[in-house]
């Protein structure tokens, strides 16, 4: 027979207390850790944004260089409003400078669309300089200069904070 005593008092195995206490601190690691993915893919999906308009600012300054005829730069500097313009189809009919210049404008203005949430594209005049800056700007950023949100750059040729837009500045004009 067995005595009472015989058992060792102290405890072995985990307790109820132990268990509730690492599925909390194992929670609490799982909630960071999904919340540093969030970050991370809104971090990354940022990134793509910024790569693409780069891309697409760039695109209208090589149209622009290989279209350096006068009446093409008065067109890009003038003011863009492709729901306006006609549909030219430059890539099968012969289409004059400006023509070019309408129709270049017109299809970077869809691609900017077509690419970016809320995409916006611009052709402004440089602040200080005799230069044209091409803006590119997506999500709640407009691509205008201006002194706060929602412009993507300030009057004195500084981003705005937490605007989503690009700038590239371009000598053809």
């Amino acid at each position: 027979m067995l005595e009472s005593n015989s058992f060792p008092k102290g405890q072995k195995g985990f307790g109820m207390t132990e268990v509730i206490v690492s599925m909390l601190v194992l929670g609490i690691a799982v909630i960071g850790f999904a919340a540093l993915q969030i970050r991370a893919l809104d971090t990354t999906s940022d990134a793509m944004f910024r790569t693409q308009a780069m891309a697409l600012a760039q695109d209208l300054g090589e149209r622009m260089m290989l279209n350096p005829d006068p009446t093409a730069s008065a067109v890009y500097r003038g003011v863009w409003s492709p729901a306006t313009m006609p549909n030219y189809k430059c890539e099968t009919t012969a289409c004059t400078p400006a023509e070019m210049a309408q129709y270049d404008m017109k299809t970077m203005d869809e691609l900017v669309k077509a690419s970016l949430p809320n995409g916006q594209i611009a052709l402004i005049k440089c602040i200080n300089r005799n230069n044209y800056c091409v803006y590119v700007a997506w999500n709640k950023t407009t691509a205008t200069q201006g002194s706060a949100a929602p412009h993507c750059s300030t009057n004195q040729d500084a981003f705005v904070a937490e605007a989503d837009c690009v700038k590239l500045e371009t000598s053809l004009l």
